[in-house]
Protein backbone atom coordinates (compact mmCIF):
# COMPACT_ATOMS: atom_id res chain seq x y z
CA UNK A 1 0.00 0.00 0.00
CA UNK A 2 1.11 3.56 -0.73
CA UNK A 3 0.39 6.36 1.75
CA UNK A 4 -0.02 9.64 -0.11
CA UNK A 5 -0.25 12.89 1.81
CA UNK A 6 -0.39 16.40 0.43
CA UNK A 7 2.24 15.75 -2.22
CA UNK A 8 0.65 15.20 -5.63
CA UNK A 9 1.92 14.93 -9.21
CA UNK A 10 3.15 18.17 -10.74
CA UNK A 11 0.27 18.40 -13.23
CA UNK A 12 -2.41 18.09 -10.52
CA UNK A 13 -3.33 21.78 -10.53
CA UNK A 14 -3.76 21.72 -14.31
CA UNK A 15 -6.45 19.05 -13.91
CA UNK A 16 -8.62 21.06 -11.51
CA UNK A 17 -11.98 22.22 -12.87
CA UNK A 18 -11.45 20.50 -16.23
CA UNK A 19 -13.51 17.44 -17.13
CA UNK A 20 -11.27 14.40 -17.47
CA UNK A 21 -12.31 12.23 -20.40
CA UNK A 22 -10.65 9.20 -18.78
CA UNK A 23 -12.86 9.38 -15.70
CA UNK A 24 -16.46 8.35 -15.04
CA UNK A 25 -18.12 9.34 -11.79
CA UNK A 26 -20.49 6.65 -10.51
CA UNK A 27 -23.19 7.78 -8.09
CA UNK A 28 -25.48 5.23 -6.40
CA UNK A 29 -28.72 6.99 -5.42
CA UNK A 30 -32.02 6.14 -3.80
CA UNK A 31 -34.46 8.86 -2.79
CA UNK A 32 -31.88 11.64 -3.22
CA UNK A 33 -33.99 14.02 -5.32
CA UNK A 34 -32.96 17.03 -3.21
CA UNK A 35 -29.20 16.64 -3.72
CA UNK A 36 -28.56 14.58 -6.85
CA UNK A 37 -28.58 17.43 -9.39
CA UNK A 38 -26.01 19.48 -7.47
CA UNK A 39 -23.74 16.45 -7.01
CA UNK A 40 -23.90 15.60 -10.73
CA UNK A 41 -23.14 19.17 -11.81
CA UNK A 42 -20.15 19.33 -9.48
CA UNK A 43 -18.84 15.99 -10.75
CA UNK A 44 -19.12 17.13 -14.37
CA UNK A 45 -16.43 19.74 -13.67
CA UNK A 46 -13.93 16.89 -13.17
CA UNK A 47 -15.31 13.74 -14.85
CA UNK A 48 -16.08 13.27 -18.51
CA UNK A 49 -19.15 11.18 -17.74
CA UNK A 50 -21.50 10.66 -14.78
CA UNK A 51 -23.52 7.49 -14.26
CA UNK A 52 -26.27 7.46 -11.64
CA UNK A 53 -27.47 4.02 -10.65
CA UNK A 54 -30.94 4.51 -9.24
CA UNK A 55 -32.11 1.96 -6.69
CA UNK A 56 -35.88 1.92 -6.56
CA UNK A 57 -36.54 5.50 -5.49
CA UNK A 58 -40.04 6.65 -4.61
CA UNK A 59 -39.21 10.24 -5.52
CA UNK A 60 -37.96 11.89 -8.75
CA UNK A 61 -34.28 10.98 -8.31
CA UNK A 62 -34.00 9.36 -11.76
CA UNK A 63 -35.74 12.18 -13.63
CA UNK A 64 -33.72 14.89 -11.86
CA UNK A 65 -30.46 13.01 -12.50
CA UNK A 66 -31.15 12.65 -16.22
CA UNK A 67 -32.04 16.34 -16.51
CA UNK A 68 -28.77 17.26 -14.79
CA UNK A 69 -26.73 15.43 -17.45
CA UNK A 70 -26.17 11.95 -16.02
CA UNK A 71 -26.68 8.59 -17.64
CA UNK A 72 -29.23 6.83 -15.45
CA UNK A 73 -29.05 3.08 -14.90
CA UNK A 74 -31.91 1.42 -13.03
CA UNK A 75 -31.25 -1.37 -10.59
CA UNK A 76 -33.55 -3.38 -8.33
CA UNK A 77 -32.77 -1.72 -5.01
CA UNK A 78 -30.59 -4.61 -3.82
CA UNK A 79 -28.07 -2.37 -2.07
CA UNK A 80 -25.05 -0.18 -2.75
CA UNK A 81 -22.67 -3.00 -3.62
CA UNK A 82 -25.03 -4.47 -6.18
CA UNK A 83 -25.61 -0.97 -7.57
CA UNK A 84 -21.90 -0.30 -8.06
CA UNK A 85 -21.32 -3.61 -9.83
CA UNK A 86 -24.21 -2.88 -12.17
CA UNK A 87 -23.04 0.66 -12.88
CA UNK A 88 -19.41 -0.27 -13.57
CA UNK A 89 -20.59 -2.69 -16.26
CA UNK A 90 -21.64 0.47 -18.16
CA UNK A 91 -18.36 2.36 -17.62
CA UNK A 92 -16.22 2.74 -20.74
CA UNK A 93 -13.45 4.96 -19.32
CA UNK A 94 -10.26 3.50 -17.79
CA UNK A 95 -10.92 5.08 -14.37
CA UNK A 96 -14.07 5.24 -12.28
CA UNK A 97 -14.72 7.32 -9.18
CA UNK A 98 -17.44 6.49 -6.67
CA UNK A 99 -19.29 9.44 -5.16
CA UNK A 100 -22.18 9.43 -2.69
CA UNK A 101 -25.40 11.14 -3.75
CA UNK A 102 -26.07 12.97 -0.48
CA UNK A 103 -23.58 15.81 -1.01
CA UNK A 104 -21.15 14.62 1.68
CA UNK A 105 -18.29 14.04 -0.78
CA UNK A 106 -16.67 17.08 -2.37
CA UNK A 107 -16.11 16.43 -6.10
CA UNK A 108 -13.27 18.95 -6.09
CA UNK A 109 -11.22 16.06 -4.64
CA UNK A 110 -11.77 13.88 -7.72
CA UNK A 111 -8.50 14.97 -9.41
CA UNK A 112 -6.66 14.23 -6.16
CA UNK A 113 -8.06 10.68 -6.09
CA UNK A 114 -7.36 10.08 -9.77
CA UNK A 115 -3.84 11.55 -9.94
CA UNK A 116 -1.94 8.57 -8.41
CA UNK A 117 -3.67 6.18 -10.84
CA UNK A 118 -2.82 8.30 -13.87
CA UNK A 119 0.76 8.62 -12.60
CA UNK A 120 1.07 4.82 -12.36
CA UNK A 121 1.54 4.90 -8.58
CA UNK A 122 -1.68 3.12 -7.64
CA UNK A 123 -4.53 1.04 -9.02
CA UNK A 124 -7.03 1.97 -6.32
CA UNK A 125 -7.09 5.20 -4.29
CA UNK A 126 -9.28 5.69 -1.25
CA UNK A 127 -10.20 8.98 0.38
CA UNK A 128 -9.43 9.18 4.09
CA UNK A 129 -11.75 11.12 6.39
CA UNK A 130 -9.31 10.57 9.23
CA UNK A 131 -6.63 12.46 7.31
CA UNK A 132 -8.90 15.01 5.62
CA UNK A 133 -11.53 15.53 8.31
CA UNK A 134 -15.19 14.60 8.56
CA UNK A 135 -18.21 16.54 9.77
CA UNK A 136 -20.19 13.31 10.25
CA UNK A 137 -17.98 11.09 12.41
CA UNK A 138 -18.25 13.05 15.64
CA UNK A 139 -20.88 14.32 18.04
CA UNK A 140 -23.14 11.49 19.18
CA UNK A 141 -23.56 7.83 20.05
CA UNK A 142 -24.22 6.71 16.50
CA UNK A 143 -21.17 8.60 15.26
CA UNK A 144 -19.06 7.04 18.01
CA UNK A 145 -20.15 3.53 17.03
CA UNK A 146 -19.40 4.22 13.37
CA UNK A 147 -15.95 5.60 14.16
CA UNK A 148 -15.09 2.80 16.59
CA UNK A 149 -16.34 0.12 14.22
CA UNK A 150 -14.44 1.62 11.31
CA UNK A 151 -11.22 1.80 13.37
CA UNK A 152 -11.53 -1.85 14.43
CA UNK A 153 -12.18 -3.08 10.89
CA UNK A 154 -9.32 -0.97 9.53
CA UNK A 155 -6.96 -2.39 12.16
CA UNK A 156 -7.81 -5.97 11.18
CA UNK A 157 -7.36 -5.22 7.47
CA UNK A 158 -3.98 -3.60 8.13
CA UNK A 159 -2.92 -6.56 10.27
CA UNK A 160 -3.96 -9.15 7.66
CA UNK A 161 -2.55 -7.44 4.59
CA UNK A 162 0.36 -5.44 5.99
CA UNK A 163 -1.27 -2.15 4.99
CA UNK A 164 -1.31 1.25 6.70
CA UNK A 165 -4.84 2.43 6.02
CA UNK A 166 -6.49 5.01 8.25
CA UNK A 167 -10.03 4.71 6.81
CA UNK A 168 -11.50 1.55 5.28
CA UNK A 169 -15.16 2.63 5.15
CA UNK A 170 -15.21 5.78 3.04
CA UNK A 171 -17.23 5.39 -0.16
CA UNK A 172 -15.25 8.13 -1.93
CA UNK A 173 -12.62 6.36 -4.02
CA UNK A 174 -11.12 5.94 -7.48
CA UNK A 175 -10.21 2.66 -9.20
CA UNK A 176 -8.99 1.41 -12.49
CA UNK A 177 -12.15 0.17 -14.17
CA UNK A 178 -10.51 -3.03 -15.37
CA UNK A 179 -9.43 -3.80 -11.82
CA UNK A 180 -12.97 -3.44 -10.49
CA UNK A 181 -14.34 -5.67 -13.24
CA UNK A 182 -11.81 -8.44 -12.53
CA UNK A 183 -12.18 -8.51 -8.76
CA UNK A 184 -14.60 -11.16 -7.57
CA UNK A 185 -16.94 -9.00 -5.50
CA UNK A 186 -20.07 -10.22 -3.77
CA UNK A 187 -21.18 -7.51 -1.34
CA UNK A 188 -24.69 -6.25 -1.90
CA UNK A 189 -24.59 -3.43 0.63
CA UNK A 190 -22.22 -0.74 1.95
CA UNK A 191 -19.79 -3.51 2.86
CA UNK A 192 -18.60 -3.10 -0.73
CA UNK A 193 -16.15 -0.43 0.49
CA UNK A 194 -14.08 -2.72 2.67
CA UNK A 195 -14.50 -5.64 0.27
CA UNK A 196 -12.96 -3.54 -2.50
CA UNK A 197 -9.97 -2.74 -0.30
CA UNK A 198 -9.37 -6.33 0.78
CA UNK A 199 -9.89 -7.68 -2.74
CA UNK A 200 -7.39 -5.16 -4.14
CA UNK A 201 -4.76 -6.05 -1.55
CA UNK A 202 -5.35 -9.79 -1.93
CA UNK A 203 -4.90 -9.43 -5.69
CA UNK A 204 -1.48 -7.86 -5.19
CA UNK A 205 -2.48 -4.52 -6.67
CA UNK A 206 -1.36 -1.15 -5.32
CA UNK A 207 -3.66 0.70 -2.94
CA UNK A 208 -3.11 4.34 -2.01
CA UNK A 209 -4.83 6.72 0.38
CA UNK A 210 -5.24 10.48 0.13
CA UNK A 211 -6.93 12.96 2.50
CA UNK A 212 -10.48 13.97 1.53
CA UNK A 213 -12.96 15.96 3.57
CA UNK A 214 -16.49 14.74 4.24
CA UNK A 215 -19.18 17.40 4.46
CA UNK A 216 -22.44 17.03 6.39
CA UNK A 217 -25.21 15.30 4.45
CA UNK A 218 -27.03 18.05 2.57
CA UNK A 219 -30.48 16.44 2.81
CA UNK A 220 -32.28 13.17 3.38
CA UNK A 221 -31.16 10.39 5.73
CA UNK A 222 -28.55 7.66 5.95
CA UNK A 223 -29.55 4.33 4.47
CA UNK A 224 -27.38 2.50 7.05
CA UNK A 225 -29.14 1.58 10.29
CA UNK A 226 -26.88 0.42 13.11
CA UNK A 227 -29.98 -0.59 15.06
CA UNK A 228 -30.62 -3.47 12.65
CA UNK A 229 -28.90 -6.77 13.57
CA UNK A 230 -28.63 -7.51 9.86
CA UNK A 231 -26.25 -4.57 9.45
CA UNK A 232 -23.81 -6.01 11.97
CA UNK A 233 -24.12 -9.49 10.49
CA UNK A 234 -23.43 -8.18 6.98
CA UNK A 235 -20.33 -6.30 8.11
CA UNK A 236 -19.08 -9.24 10.15
CA UNK A 237 -19.52 -11.71 7.30
CA UNK A 238 -17.91 -9.42 4.75
CA UNK A 239 -14.97 -8.78 7.07
CA UNK A 240 -14.35 -12.46 7.81
CA UNK A 241 -14.58 -13.51 4.15
CA UNK A 242 -12.37 -10.61 3.10
CA UNK A 243 -9.70 -11.43 5.67
CA UNK A 244 -9.72 -15.05 4.47
CA UNK A 245 -9.22 -14.17 0.79
CA UNK A 246 -6.48 -16.14 -0.87
CA UNK A 247 -3.63 -13.95 -2.08
CA UNK A 248 -3.11 -13.97 -5.83
CA UNK A 249 -1.38 -11.75 -8.38
CA UNK A 250 -3.76 -10.05 -10.78
CA UNK A 251 -2.07 -8.73 -13.92
CA UNK A 252 -3.39 -5.57 -15.56
CA UNK A 253 -2.31 -3.89 -18.80
CA UNK A 254 -0.87 -0.41 -18.85
CA UNK A 255 -3.42 2.38 -18.74
CA UNK A 256 -4.10 4.06 -22.09
CA UNK A 257 -2.47 7.46 -22.46
CA UNK A 258 -4.69 10.52 -22.15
Amino acid sequence: MVRLGVAVPADFLAQIDRPDAQVTAVIPARNEEATIAAVIKECLHYAGQVIVVEGGSTDRTAEVAAAAGAQVVRDHGLGKGAALRLAVAHVTTPICVFVDADGSHDPIDIPLLVAPIKAGKADHVTGSRLLGGSDELHGGGDEFLRLAGSAFITYLINLRYGARLSDSQNGFRALRTDLFKQLKLGSRHTTIEMELIMATLAAGRTLAEVPTHERPRAAGYSKISLAQPGTWLAYGWSLVTGLCRRRTRLTLPALPSA
